[in-house]
């Protein structure tokens, strides 16, 4: 199912996309040598939340950790009570045994939104999207750490979820925790933490003990203290006074953001930390393997990470359900099909007869540019697998620019890349993306529908015209709406009801498949 972007996240990507005043980070990439397995590395942050998944090994932790080191700090600024610096370096990160050969030859950009850099022809005013690097040559050091791009980034490690009663000095002191005075934005964070969890707190605040602090909280007439709290809960409660106490303008990085908390506190804490992007005007980049938390933020915040022949592969766009197939790796059927939504996904297995169906799996993937990095990884890994990706209609006038984008992703491609890459791409029938089209043949069978949707073909055809008029992806939505269903027993009777009435203009697609399946080609 294609994300529908909501005010909230519209009104994101417009400040994110033009503010200057935060040092925003915009794109990291490995510009020369290897680094911890990563290679080939450049990744573009499109939106404040960005979501990294990928395999055990892919190298997730590496590039929250090579954004914690893209900026410095005062040594006044923020950091968290237990650290000693208030900025990050490599060696935070990167701790290394004797035996082991440190990276060497190595070069990192990053690009950063700023409005204070030093003026240059290309920024004259010290302001817009400029480069800095960090470099360590064979044998030497990383240079210039102090040099970096001022901003306070917090990093957060999978220790939050640890218990206070598993916590040795929580134990220790939990006698010696005292009152201190209020920083002010308490309230704010048992808002926050309520709205994750469904729970209305009465009051909240940290008991502090040194450097160890342990939050109380009250329950109507209940109170109780973090030694009573769920895994989840204390995390949450210490996400959201860091990002507090940090000010505006962080960095966070917070390592499988989901852990402790269940489907629906996950989608709500993506919510939440949408809103609070917008107050605080902070940037999150987190990791994950939860499917609901993909779910919960654009495509374009959804970067799945993976090596594909030694070569480190970035892919954006990628369905949630997609992405966790690749990390599940089952594969039970002779062949994979490739759609870029749940709207194409049935009516291709509306158009195949059964004995073609029971032999395939429809995979959704997220978009047009997704389908063609994974036809070209495809080709890299030299899978024999059958495989081919349908692209939806509209796509067609793009047919060349699909398969340049392959192309290049696929990196010195054979001569037979180009052949091969045709043999294994289809088109959806129609000049719109799926549900425009969908729509469109609904209302040249009304008669029909409305039998099978139990409403009048008048009010049936009332409802199509809604649901065009609705806006790109909203089509299915509205229609349904106008007739008191849910989208999906709408997409299943139209998708079966129309690729019957209209099954000639399948017959490519359907043809495509068979051809991969005999292995013709």
């Amino acid at each position: 199912m294609k994300y529908h972007e909501s005010n909230k996240d519209k009104k994101l990507r417009t400040w994110f996309g033009a503010d200057l005043s935060k040092a925003l980070l915009r794109r990291i990439q490995l510009e020369k040598g290897v680094f911890r397995g990563l290679n080939a590395l450049d990744l573009a942050f499109t939106f404040p939340i960005s979501a990294v998944c990928g395999k055990n090994g892919a190298g997730k932790s590496t590039i929250t950790a090579l954004a914690c080191c893209a900026f410095h700090n005062a040594p006044s600024g923020y950091k968290l009570p237990k650290r000693r610096n208030s900025y990050y370096t490599f060696s935070d990160f990167f701790v290394q045994h004797p035996t082991e050969s440190p990276p060497s030859d190595v070069s990192i950009v990053y690009e950063i939104a700023h409005d204070q850099w030093k003026p240059t022809p290309k920024h004259p005013d010290g302001k817009g999207l400029g480069l800095q690097r960090r470099k360590k040559s064979k044998g030497g050091k990383w240079n210039d750490y102090d040099a970096r791009v001022p901003r306070t980034v917090v990093f957060l490690g999978i220790e939050r979820v640890v218990p206070h009663t598993e916590r040795s000095q929580s134990r220790s002191y939990s006698r010696a925790f005292k009152d201190v005075p209020l920083r002010g934005w308490e309230s704010q964070v048992m808002d926050a933490v309520g709205y994750v969890l469904a729970k209305k707190y009465d009051d909240f605040r940290y008991v502090v003990h040194s450097k160890y602090s342990l939050p109380i909280v009250k329950c109507g007439k209940v109170i109780y203290s973090g030694f009573n709290m769920g895994a989840g809960e204390n995390a949450l409660f210490d996400i959201f006074s860091i990002i507090y106490s940090a000010g505006p303008g962080a960095l966070i990085v917070v390592d499988e953001i989901e852990l402790g908390l269940h489907v629906e506190a996950q989608r709500r804490l993506v919510d939440k930390l949408k809103d609070v992007c917008e107050s605080q005007k902070i940037q999150v980049i987190c990791t994950t393997h939860s499917s609901d938390i993909l779910d919960a933020l654009p495509t374009d915040a959804r970067i799945y990470i993976e090596s594909v022949s030694g070569t480190t592969r970035i892919t954006r766009g990628i369905s949630s359900d997609f992405a966790f197939s690749k990390l599940s790796a089952v594969n039970g059927q002779e062949a994979d099909i490739l759609v870029e939504d749940d709207v194409a996904r049935a009516l291709v297995l509306a158009a195949l007869p059964a004995s073609m169906r029971t032999r395939v799996t429809v995979k959704d993937i997220g978009s047009a540019n997704a389908l063609s990095r994974q036809l070209a990884a495809v080709y890299l890994r030299g899978e024999t697998r059958p495989v081919i990706a349908v692209f939806d209609g509209d796509q067609l006038p793009k047919e060349s620019s699909n398969l340049a984008h392959a192309r290049s992703m696929a990196e010195k491609a054979k001569p037979d890349f180009d052949a091969w890459f045709s043999n294994r791409a289809a088109y959806l029938p129609g000049d719109y993306w799926p549900e425009f089209w969908l729509l469109k043949r609904a209302a040249e069978i009304p008669a029909t529908l409305a039998k099978l949707l139990g409403t009048e073909k008048e009010d049936l055809l009332s409802a199509v015209e809604y649901g065009l008029q609705a806006g790109k992806h909203r089509e299915l939505y509205e229609f349904a709406k106008q007739l008191g269903l849910e989208r999906e027993h709408c997409l299943h009777l139209l998708s079966t009801a129309v690729v019957q009435e209209f099954d000639d203009e399948f017959t490519a697609v359907v043809l495509r498949i068979q051809q991969r399946l005999e292995g013709d080609g």
